[in-house]
């Protein structure tokens, strides 16, 4: 299974914390039930970016970076999360249907 080399991955536990990252890293495991993207410098995030985790994941950590606005949809194919946190980003507003 490919995984990203600098995340820590336990289980369904992919730990991508304080990695630098500007971007969504690639090759997330689609098993993936908690994922956390938290103190990266990411500053946006692509349409799409999250569809391939869709079915399991139930955590998402996006707190600390620097998003600044997001997209329309991006969070609809994820029926099961039960737990989004934007906090500290550069958010104004978040869409209707975010």
């Amino acid at each position: 299974v490919a995984r990203p080399s600098q995340c820590l991955c336990s289980g369904t536990d992919v730990n991508c914390d304080g990695k630098r990252f500007a971007s969504v890293p690639a090759a997330i495991p689609i098993t993936t039930q908690r994922l956390w993207l938290s103190n990266n410098q990411l500053t946006k995030l692509d349409p799409g970016v999250f569809d391939s985790l869709a079915a399991p994941l139930t955590i998402l950590a996006l707190n600390d970076n620097q998003l600044q606005a997001l997209s329309e949809g991006l969070f609809d194919r994820l029926g099961k999360l039960q737990h989004l946190d934007l906090s500290k980003n550069q958010l104004k507003s978040i869409p209707q249907g975010a």
